[in-house]
Protein backbone atom coordinates (compact mmCIF):
# COMPACT_ATOMS: atom_id res chain seq x y z
CA UNK A 1 0.00 0.00 0.00
CA UNK A 2 1.22 3.04 -0.88
CA UNK A 3 2.72 5.99 2.65
CA UNK A 4 0.11 7.97 3.52
CA UNK A 5 1.39 11.09 5.59
CA UNK A 6 -1.24 12.52 7.95
CA UNK A 7 1.69 15.12 9.38
CA UNK A 8 4.94 14.89 7.27
CA UNK A 9 6.78 16.58 8.70
CA UNK A 10 6.28 14.88 12.51
CA UNK A 11 6.61 11.51 10.23
CA UNK A 12 9.78 12.06 8.79
CA UNK A 13 12.12 13.27 11.40
CA UNK A 14 14.88 11.37 12.75
CA UNK A 15 14.79 9.59 15.89
CA UNK A 16 16.89 12.49 17.57
CA UNK A 17 14.77 15.17 16.26
CA UNK A 18 11.75 13.69 17.92
CA UNK A 19 13.78 12.78 21.07
CA UNK A 20 14.52 16.70 21.34
CA UNK A 21 10.92 17.37 20.04
CA UNK A 22 9.72 15.71 22.87
CA UNK A 23 11.81 16.81 25.70
CA UNK A 24 11.31 20.59 24.99
CA UNK A 25 7.26 19.53 25.44
CA UNK A 26 8.19 17.66 28.30
CA UNK A 27 10.05 20.22 30.57
CA UNK A 28 6.81 22.80 29.58
CA UNK A 29 4.54 20.27 30.99
CA UNK A 30 6.29 19.12 33.96
CA UNK A 31 6.13 22.69 35.01
CA UNK A 32 2.74 23.28 34.02
CA UNK A 33 1.45 20.36 35.67
CA UNK A 34 3.08 21.44 38.86
CA UNK A 35 2.11 24.69 38.92
CA UNK A 36 -1.70 23.66 38.25
CA UNK A 37 -2.49 20.07 39.53
CA UNK A 38 -2.98 19.94 43.44
CA UNK A 39 -1.93 15.66 42.92
CA UNK A 40 1.17 16.56 41.68
CA UNK A 41 1.81 19.47 43.81
CA UNK A 42 2.05 16.73 46.42
CA UNK A 43 3.25 13.77 44.71
CA UNK A 44 6.70 16.09 44.51
CA UNK A 45 6.32 17.33 47.76
CA UNK A 46 6.68 13.36 49.09
CA UNK A 47 9.37 12.98 46.61
CA UNK A 48 11.64 16.16 47.72
CA UNK A 49 11.72 17.78 44.07
CA UNK A 50 10.50 20.14 42.35
CA UNK A 51 10.38 20.73 38.39
CA UNK A 52 13.86 22.93 38.90
CA UNK A 53 15.62 19.50 39.62
CA UNK A 54 14.30 17.67 36.54
CA UNK A 55 17.07 18.89 33.71
CA UNK A 56 17.80 15.39 31.94
CA UNK A 57 16.08 12.71 31.09
CA UNK A 58 17.84 10.33 33.41
CA UNK A 59 16.28 13.08 36.35
CA UNK A 60 13.13 12.16 34.57
CA UNK A 61 12.89 8.76 34.58
CA UNK A 62 14.59 8.45 38.24
CA UNK A 63 12.91 11.07 40.06
CA UNK A 64 9.15 12.01 39.25
CA UNK A 65 7.01 9.57 40.70
CA UNK A 66 4.77 7.21 39.00
CA UNK A 67 0.68 8.18 39.56
CA UNK A 68 -1.69 5.02 39.85
CA UNK A 69 -5.33 4.47 38.78
CA UNK A 70 -5.77 4.71 42.54
CA UNK A 71 -3.50 8.02 42.90
CA UNK A 72 -6.17 9.33 40.65
CA UNK A 73 -9.64 7.76 42.06
CA UNK A 74 -8.25 9.16 45.76
CA UNK A 75 -8.07 12.57 44.08
CA UNK A 76 -11.29 12.35 42.55
CA UNK A 77 -12.63 11.35 45.69
CA UNK A 78 -10.59 14.47 47.39
CA UNK A 79 -12.14 17.30 44.91
CA UNK A 80 -14.89 15.60 43.07
CA UNK A 81 -16.01 15.35 40.48
CA UNK A 82 -12.13 16.19 38.53
CA UNK A 83 -10.25 15.82 41.41
CA UNK A 84 -7.21 18.36 42.52
CA UNK A 85 -5.57 17.99 39.17
CA UNK A 86 -8.23 20.18 37.01
CA UNK A 87 -5.93 22.84 35.67
CA UNK A 88 -8.66 24.91 34.05
CA UNK A 89 -11.40 26.33 34.74
CA UNK A 90 -14.54 24.52 34.56
CA UNK A 91 -16.14 26.90 32.15
CA UNK A 92 -12.92 25.54 29.78
CA UNK A 93 -13.98 22.20 29.90
CA UNK A 94 -14.88 20.65 26.67
CA UNK A 95 -15.77 17.46 27.01
CA UNK A 96 -15.85 14.54 30.22
CA UNK A 97 -14.48 11.16 29.65
CA UNK A 98 -14.31 8.41 32.09
CA UNK A 99 -12.25 5.28 31.52
CA UNK A 100 -14.38 1.68 30.98
CA UNK A 101 -12.99 0.91 34.64
CA UNK A 102 -11.31 -2.58 33.59
CA UNK A 103 -9.53 -3.65 36.42
CA UNK A 104 -12.38 -2.89 38.35
CA UNK A 105 -11.12 -0.37 40.70
CA UNK A 106 -13.06 2.85 39.97
CA UNK A 107 -13.38 5.11 37.05
CA UNK A 108 -10.73 8.11 36.21
CA UNK A 109 -12.10 11.11 35.16
CA UNK A 110 -10.85 13.06 32.52
CA UNK A 111 -11.47 16.47 31.42
CA UNK A 112 -10.49 17.35 28.12
CA UNK A 113 -10.16 21.37 27.02
CA UNK A 114 -10.85 22.01 23.20
CA UNK A 115 -7.07 21.98 22.72
CA UNK A 116 -7.11 18.20 24.00
CA UNK A 117 -9.99 17.09 22.35
CA UNK A 118 -8.16 18.13 19.08
CA UNK A 119 -5.04 16.79 19.98
CA UNK A 120 -6.97 13.24 20.89
CA UNK A 121 -8.49 13.71 17.43
CA UNK A 122 -5.01 14.50 15.60
CA UNK A 123 -3.46 11.47 16.51
CA UNK A 124 -6.42 9.20 15.98
CA UNK A 125 -6.68 11.23 12.27
CA UNK A 126 -3.20 10.02 11.47
CA UNK A 127 -3.54 6.59 12.32
CA UNK A 128 -6.71 6.35 10.69
CA UNK A 129 -4.60 8.69 7.54
CA UNK A 130 -2.34 4.96 7.51
CA UNK A 131 -5.63 3.03 7.25
CA UNK A 132 -6.24 4.35 3.60
CA UNK A 133 -9.74 5.69 3.86
CA UNK A 134 -11.18 7.65 0.47
CA UNK A 135 -13.08 10.73 1.31
CA UNK A 136 -17.05 9.78 0.93
CA UNK A 137 -16.11 5.85 2.25
CA UNK A 138 -18.78 4.78 4.50
CA UNK A 139 -17.45 3.08 7.96
CA UNK A 140 -19.70 1.25 10.13
CA UNK A 141 -19.21 1.90 13.83
CA UNK A 142 -20.96 -0.54 16.32
CA UNK A 143 -20.60 0.62 19.71
CA UNK A 144 -22.84 2.25 21.50
CA UNK A 145 -22.78 6.11 22.81
CA UNK A 146 -21.41 6.52 26.62
CA UNK A 147 -19.19 8.43 28.82
CA UNK A 148 -15.83 6.65 27.68
CA UNK A 149 -13.88 8.16 25.07
CA UNK A 150 -14.04 5.21 22.60
CA UNK A 151 -16.73 6.40 20.21
CA UNK A 152 -15.31 10.37 19.51
CA UNK A 153 -12.49 8.98 19.20
CA UNK A 154 -12.59 7.28 16.36
CA UNK A 155 -15.51 8.78 14.38
CA UNK A 156 -14.95 12.09 15.08
CA UNK A 157 -11.14 12.35 12.96
CA UNK A 158 -12.71 9.92 10.50
CA UNK A 159 -15.08 12.85 9.83
CA UNK A 160 -12.15 15.16 9.86
CA UNK A 161 -10.91 12.73 6.93
CA UNK A 162 -14.02 13.44 4.71
CA UNK A 163 -15.12 9.95 5.73
CA UNK A 164 -18.85 9.37 6.58
CA UNK A 165 -19.65 7.47 9.80
CA UNK A 166 -22.85 5.77 10.44
CA UNK A 167 -23.11 4.98 14.41
CA UNK A 168 -25.03 1.69 14.51
CA UNK A 169 -24.93 1.00 18.35
CA UNK A 170 -28.57 1.01 19.01
CA UNK A 171 -29.10 -1.90 16.41
CA UNK A 172 -28.56 -5.13 17.17
CA UNK A 173 -26.55 -7.37 15.10
CA UNK A 174 -28.33 -8.50 11.86
CA UNK A 175 -29.67 -4.87 11.82
CA UNK A 176 -26.19 -3.69 11.38
CA UNK A 177 -25.87 -6.16 8.94
CA UNK A 178 -28.55 -4.69 6.94
CA UNK A 179 -27.52 -1.31 7.16
CA UNK A 180 -23.91 -2.15 6.10
CA UNK A 181 -25.50 -3.93 2.88
CA UNK A 182 -27.93 -1.23 2.11
CA UNK A 183 -25.64 1.55 1.96
CA UNK A 184 -22.44 -0.59 0.54
CA UNK A 185 -20.23 0.52 3.69
CA UNK A 186 -16.75 0.17 2.82
CA UNK A 187 -15.02 -0.24 6.16
CA UNK A 188 -15.71 -1.38 10.08
CA UNK A 189 -14.38 -0.19 13.33
CA UNK A 190 -14.58 -3.18 15.82
CA UNK A 191 -13.08 -5.23 18.03
CA UNK A 192 -11.67 -9.05 17.71
CA UNK A 193 -14.66 -10.56 19.42
CA UNK A 194 -17.55 -8.56 17.71
CA UNK A 195 -15.75 -8.77 14.12
CA UNK A 196 -16.09 -12.90 15.10
CA UNK A 197 -19.60 -12.11 16.20
CA UNK A 198 -20.99 -10.51 12.73
CA UNK A 199 -19.21 -12.99 10.61
CA UNK A 200 -20.79 -15.43 11.80
CA UNK A 201 -24.36 -13.49 11.75
CA UNK A 202 -23.80 -12.76 8.19
CA UNK A 203 -23.09 -16.50 7.95
CA UNK A 204 -26.70 -17.26 9.48
CA UNK A 205 -28.25 -14.37 7.29
CA UNK A 206 -26.80 -15.97 4.14
CA UNK A 207 -24.81 -12.83 3.87
CA UNK A 208 -21.51 -13.22 1.47
CA UNK A 209 -19.28 -10.37 1.69
CA UNK A 210 -17.41 -9.83 -1.52
CA UNK A 211 -21.25 -10.63 -3.39
CA UNK A 212 -23.19 -8.80 -0.91
CA UNK A 213 -21.08 -6.61 1.26
CA UNK A 214 -18.28 -3.70 0.11
CA UNK A 215 -15.77 -3.99 3.46
CA UNK A 216 -12.65 -2.82 1.80
CA UNK A 217 -10.81 -1.75 5.25
CA UNK A 218 -11.38 -3.21 8.59
CA UNK A 219 -9.68 -1.87 12.04
CA UNK A 220 -9.95 -3.63 15.21
CA UNK A 221 -8.98 -2.40 18.52
CA UNK A 222 -9.32 -3.22 22.31
CA UNK A 223 -8.56 -7.16 22.52
CA UNK A 224 -5.72 -9.10 21.86
CA UNK A 225 -5.88 -11.71 18.63
CA UNK A 226 -4.13 -15.03 17.02
CA UNK A 227 -2.62 -14.17 14.02
CA UNK A 228 -4.79 -16.80 12.85
CA UNK A 229 -7.51 -14.96 13.34
CA UNK A 230 -6.66 -11.93 11.20
CA UNK A 231 -5.63 -14.51 8.49
CA UNK A 232 -9.22 -15.40 8.30
CA UNK A 233 -10.86 -12.62 8.62
CA UNK A 234 -8.86 -10.74 5.47
CA UNK A 235 -9.68 -14.07 3.92
CA UNK A 236 -13.82 -13.78 5.09
CA UNK A 237 -14.29 -9.87 4.08
CA UNK A 238 -11.67 -9.81 1.20
CA UNK A 239 -10.60 -6.36 3.22
CA UNK A 240 -7.41 -5.41 4.90
CA UNK A 241 -7.24 -5.46 8.41
CA UNK A 242 -5.65 -2.84 10.59
CA UNK A 243 -5.24 -2.19 14.31
CA UNK A 244 -5.32 0.50 16.48
CA UNK A 245 -4.19 1.00 20.43
CA UNK A 246 -5.17 3.66 22.95
CA UNK A 247 -6.50 5.18 26.24
CA UNK A 248 -8.41 7.24 27.99
CA UNK A 249 -4.90 8.61 29.63
CA UNK A 250 -3.48 9.69 26.34
CA UNK A 251 -1.41 6.53 25.13
CA UNK A 252 -2.13 5.24 21.31
CA UNK A 253 -0.68 4.07 18.63
CA UNK A 254 -1.83 2.01 14.68
CA UNK A 255 -0.45 0.05 12.25
CA UNK A 256 0.96 2.03 9.64
CA UNK A 257 0.01 0.73 5.90
CA UNK A 258 1.00 -2.86 6.56
CA UNK A 259 -1.76 -3.85 8.76
CA UNK A 260 -2.41 -6.14 11.63
CA UNK A 261 -0.79 -8.92 10.09
CA UNK A 262 2.17 -8.88 7.56
CA UNK A 263 2.44 -12.63 6.19
CA UNK A 264 2.65 -15.43 8.83
CA UNK A 265 4.08 -11.81 11.41
CA UNK A 266 2.05 -9.49 13.68
CA UNK A 267 2.37 -6.00 12.57
CA UNK A 268 3.45 -3.02 15.11
CA UNK A 269 1.74 -0.32 16.41
CA UNK A 270 3.44 3.16 15.96
CA UNK A 271 3.11 4.90 18.90
CA UNK A 272 2.09 8.51 19.06
CA UNK A 273 5.35 9.70 20.56
CA UNK A 274 4.80 13.51 19.35
CA UNK A 275 2.40 14.04 21.71
CA UNK A 276 2.61 11.10 24.74
CA UNK A 277 6.02 9.92 26.10
CA UNK A 278 4.84 6.02 25.90
CA UNK A 279 7.47 4.44 28.02
CA UNK A 280 7.89 0.66 28.32
CA UNK A 281 9.06 -0.70 31.61
CA UNK A 282 9.36 -3.67 33.63
CA UNK A 283 6.82 -3.62 36.18
CA UNK A 284 8.96 -4.83 38.62
CA UNK A 285 11.87 -3.01 38.89
CA UNK A 286 10.53 -0.38 36.54
CA UNK A 287 13.88 -0.43 34.34
CA UNK A 288 13.40 -0.48 30.60
CA UNK A 289 13.14 -3.54 28.82
CA UNK A 290 14.98 -4.79 25.80
CA UNK A 291 13.85 -5.05 22.05
CA UNK A 292 11.39 -7.91 22.00
CA UNK A 293 10.33 -8.11 25.71
CA UNK A 294 6.50 -7.54 27.58
CA UNK A 295 6.93 -5.00 30.16
CA UNK A 296 4.37 -2.03 31.19
CA UNK A 297 3.30 0.77 29.39
CA UNK A 298 4.26 4.36 31.59
CA UNK A 299 2.41 7.02 29.67
CA UNK A 300 2.71 11.32 29.93
CA UNK A 301 0.87 13.38 28.01
CA UNK A 302 3.35 16.29 26.43
CA UNK A 303 0.98 18.95 26.27
CA UNK A 304 -2.64 18.29 28.29
CA UNK A 305 -4.61 20.76 29.82
CA UNK A 306 -7.06 20.34 31.36
CA UNK A 307 -6.30 16.99 33.49
CA UNK A 308 -2.56 16.77 33.22
CA UNK A 309 0.02 13.83 35.08
CA UNK A 310 3.07 12.81 35.02
CA UNK A 311 4.00 8.88 34.88
CA UNK A 312 0.73 7.52 34.81
CA UNK A 313 1.00 3.29 34.84
CA UNK A 314 -1.69 1.85 32.56
CA UNK A 315 -1.08 -1.89 33.45
CA UNK A 316 -1.00 -2.36 30.40
CA UNK A 317 1.14 -5.57 29.12
CA UNK A 318 2.56 -4.66 25.75
CA UNK A 319 5.63 -6.01 24.00
CA UNK A 320 8.24 -3.23 23.09
CA UNK A 321 10.43 -2.92 19.61
CA UNK A 322 12.39 -0.10 18.57
CA UNK A 323 11.28 1.92 15.36
CA UNK A 324 13.59 0.29 12.88
CA UNK A 325 11.91 -2.96 13.46
CA UNK A 326 9.58 -1.71 11.11
CA UNK A 327 10.83 -0.55 7.21
CA UNK A 328 8.20 2.27 7.05
CA UNK A 329 10.82 4.86 8.44
CA UNK A 330 9.11 6.71 10.76
CA UNK A 331 10.49 7.80 13.88
CA UNK A 332 8.23 5.99 16.52
CA UNK A 333 8.78 3.41 18.95
CA UNK A 334 6.59 0.38 18.27
CA UNK A 335 4.78 -2.03 20.09
CA UNK A 336 3.30 -5.58 18.94
CA UNK A 337 -0.15 -5.09 17.65
CA UNK A 338 -2.70 -8.09 19.04
CA UNK A 339 -1.12 -9.29 22.15
CA UNK A 340 -1.59 -6.34 24.47
CA UNK A 341 -3.16 -7.58 28.14
CA UNK A 342 -3.40 -6.33 31.28
CA UNK A 343 -1.14 -7.02 34.20
CA UNK A 344 -4.23 -6.65 36.51
CA UNK A 345 -6.47 -9.34 34.20
CA UNK A 346 -3.83 -12.31 34.97
CA UNK A 347 -5.34 -15.47 36.72
CA UNK A 348 -2.97 -17.30 38.95
CA UNK A 349 -4.01 -21.17 37.93
CA UNK A 350 -2.72 -23.90 40.00
CA UNK A 351 0.58 -21.23 40.56
CA UNK A 352 0.52 -20.52 36.98
CA UNK A 353 0.63 -17.28 35.69
CA UNK A 354 -2.41 -17.11 33.06
CA UNK A 355 -4.20 -14.26 31.05
CA UNK A 356 -6.81 -14.38 29.26
CA UNK A 357 -5.51 -13.66 25.73
CA UNK A 358 -3.14 -17.53 26.71
CA UNK A 359 -6.37 -19.19 26.41
CA UNK A 360 -8.32 -17.29 23.19
CA UNK A 361 -5.21 -17.40 21.44
CA UNK A 362 -5.93 -21.06 20.99
CA UNK A 363 -10.02 -20.83 21.75
CA UNK A 364 -11.05 -18.32 18.95
CA UNK A 365 -8.49 -19.03 16.62
CA UNK A 366 -11.37 -22.18 15.96
CA UNK A 367 -13.28 -21.55 12.81
CA UNK A 368 -15.48 -23.58 14.44
CA UNK A 369 -16.34 -21.72 17.87
CA UNK A 370 -18.18 -18.94 18.02
CA UNK A 371 -17.88 -18.07 21.68
CA UNK A 372 -16.27 -19.08 24.94
CA UNK A 373 -17.02 -18.51 29.12
CA UNK A 374 -14.50 -19.33 31.67
CA UNK A 375 -15.32 -20.01 35.45
CA UNK A 376 -12.69 -20.62 38.37
CA UNK A 377 -13.65 -22.33 41.26
CA UNK A 378 -13.15 -25.21 43.59
CA UNK A 379 -14.64 -28.53 43.08
CA UNK A 380 -16.74 -30.52 45.73
CA UNK A 381 -13.75 -32.26 46.33
CA UNK A 382 -11.75 -29.32 47.15
CA UNK A 383 -9.53 -29.30 43.86
CA UNK A 384 -8.62 -26.01 42.16
CA UNK A 385 -10.76 -26.11 38.81
CA UNK A 386 -10.24 -23.93 35.10
CA UNK A 387 -13.27 -25.30 33.22
CA UNK A 388 -13.98 -23.70 29.39
CA UNK A 389 -17.82 -23.59 28.09
CA UNK A 390 -17.76 -23.57 24.12
CA UNK A 391 -20.59 -22.50 22.08
CA UNK A 392 -20.10 -24.19 18.62
CA UNK A 393 -21.53 -22.74 15.17
CA UNK A 394 -25.04 -24.15 14.54
CA UNK A 395 -23.65 -25.33 11.27
CA UNK A 396 -20.85 -27.66 12.75
CA UNK A 397 -21.56 -31.09 13.21
CA UNK A 398 -22.06 -33.25 16.93
CA UNK A 399 -19.10 -35.83 15.60
CA UNK A 400 -16.72 -32.57 15.06
CA UNK A 401 -17.74 -30.83 18.11
CA UNK A 402 -16.78 -33.91 20.31
CA UNK A 403 -13.46 -33.67 18.69
CA UNK A 404 -13.49 -30.20 19.39
CA UNK A 405 -13.19 -30.30 22.53
CA UNK A 406 -10.59 -32.78 23.12
CA UNK A 407 -8.36 -30.45 20.71
CA UNK A 408 -9.14 -27.48 22.83
CA UNK A 409 -8.25 -29.27 25.93
CA UNK A 410 -5.18 -30.64 24.49
CA UNK A 411 -3.69 -27.84 22.82
CA UNK A 412 -4.52 -25.75 26.49
CA UNK A 413 -2.24 -27.85 28.22
CA UNK A 414 0.43 -27.58 26.20
CA UNK A 415 0.79 -23.93 25.88
CA UNK A 416 -0.33 -23.20 29.66
CA UNK A 417 0.53 -26.28 31.71
CA UNK A 418 -2.60 -26.26 32.95
CA UNK A 419 -5.23 -28.24 32.78
CA UNK A 420 -8.96 -26.99 31.80
CA UNK A 421 -12.36 -28.92 31.72
CA UNK A 422 -13.89 -28.03 28.31
CA UNK A 423 -17.12 -28.51 27.45
CA UNK A 424 -19.71 -27.57 25.73
CA UNK A 425 -22.24 -24.89 26.49
CA UNK A 426 -25.62 -26.01 26.55
CA UNK A 427 -27.16 -22.28 26.04
CA UNK A 428 -25.49 -19.43 23.68
CA UNK A 429 -23.18 -17.56 25.29
CA UNK A 430 -23.06 -13.55 25.87
CA UNK A 431 -21.58 -11.60 22.74
CA UNK A 432 -19.46 -8.52 23.48
CA UNK A 433 -19.61 -5.38 21.76
CA UNK A 434 -16.75 -3.42 24.01
CA UNK A 435 -14.60 -5.07 26.64
CA UNK A 436 -15.32 -8.85 26.63
CA UNK A 437 -15.81 -10.44 30.16
CA UNK A 438 -15.38 -13.76 29.61
CA UNK A 439 -13.81 -14.78 33.40
CA UNK A 440 -15.90 -15.38 36.79
CA UNK A 441 -13.81 -16.49 39.25
CA UNK A 442 -15.44 -18.34 42.39
CA UNK A 443 -12.78 -19.64 44.30
CA UNK A 444 -12.99 -17.31 47.33
CA UNK A 445 -16.68 -18.36 47.49
CA UNK A 446 -15.53 -22.29 47.14
CA UNK A 447 -13.23 -21.88 49.87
Amino acid sequence: MQKRYYNREIETMSQKELRDYQWALLKKQIEYTYAKSGLCQRQFGAAGITPDDIKTWAHFFNMVPLTTKEDMVADQELSPPYGTRLAVPESEIFTTFVTSGTSGKGQEVFADSRKDFEQRIGRFAMMHTWVGWDRGDRVMFPFPMSMTAAVPTHTTPLQHLGCQVFNLGMYDTKAKLQWMKRFRMRGIISNAGYLATLSATADEMGLVPNRDLDVRRIVVTIQAYPVAFVQKMKLKWHAQVFDMYGTSQGAGGGTCEKGAVVGEQRGHYHLMDHVCLHEVVNPDTLQPVAPGEFGEVIVTPLSREASPFLRFRTRDKVRYFPPEACDCERPFPLMEAGTISRYDSMMKIKGVNIWPENVEEVVLAKDEIAEYQGKLYISEDGKETAAIAIEFKGTVPAETRQTMLGRVQSELRAKTGIGFLVSESAAPLPRFEFKAKRWTDQRAKGL
